[in-house]
């Protein structure tokens, strides 16, 4: 029988560069592993590796597309992938980004080819870490929530217990996130649609930009 390699466990505040360069290596591996987001700690992999996105598939079935997220850096980023409604779309994202605030979007035919589907979700979160991250690799990285209690939800030893036959490495945090979950609207059409409001009040952001009254 082959052993499995022990699993990876990285502090991010505690050597922050050093979970960065290594989680850098792990996404053009094609390793998959858990990271903190601006809500609560999700599972990912590189989107573009057909090791990892198979093996995440795999991990998160049976809603795997229904639950992914597109996390990026910044628009120059996102417009790689993706197909805009409208040009106030842009001026909209740039006004809500970074923040625990997910829009759906339709993707250009490049991406639509290569993962099989029009639309997806997609992210600039706010949190140093994977922000950090998202800026090293410049490329989109695969998010889906691990969905735990807000007493439970942070603690790595949870994680380490559930998912250490399946990733490769657990990077955690110990400080408090927004203990939400984001908020998602469809920009897929001129007119966007709110599907999820959470604190951060999505619907002020659209009448700010003559969306709704």
């Amino acid at each position: 029988m082959i052993k499995k390699k022990k699993i990876e466990l990285y502090d991010v505040d505690d050597d922050f560069e050093l979970a960065i360069n290594k989680a850098h290596k792990m996404y053009l591996s094609g390793d998959v592993f858990i990271y903190p987001t601006d809500t609560v700690h999700c599972i990912g992999a590189n989107p573009y590796n057909i090791l990892g996105f198979n093996r995440l598939q795999k991990i998160t079935k049976p809603n795997f597309i229904a639950e992914s997220t597109l996390l990026v850096d910044s628009l120059f980023t996102l417009i790689n992938y993706i197909d805009i409604s409208s040009e106030k779309h842009l001026d909209f994202l740039l006004s809500i980004w970074p923040n625990p605030i997910s829009a759906i979007l339709n993707l250009n035919k490049q991406s639509k080819e290569l993962f099989g589907i029009d639309k997806a979700t997609f992210k600039i979160p706010n949190n140093r870490f994977c922000l950090k991250l998202l800026s090293e690799i410049k490329k989109p990285l695969l998010c889906i929530q691990l969905n735990y209690n807000h007493s439970t939800y942070k603690e790595y030893e949870i994680f380490n217990e559930e998912y250490s036959e399946l990733v490769d490495a657990i990077f955690y945090t110990k400080k408090e996130t927004y203990h939400t979950s984001s908020a998602l609207i469809d920009l897929t059409n001129v007119k966007p649609i709110i599907l999820k409001e959470n604190k951060f009040n999505v619907r002020r952001y659209l009448t700010d930009y003559k969306y709704v009254s």
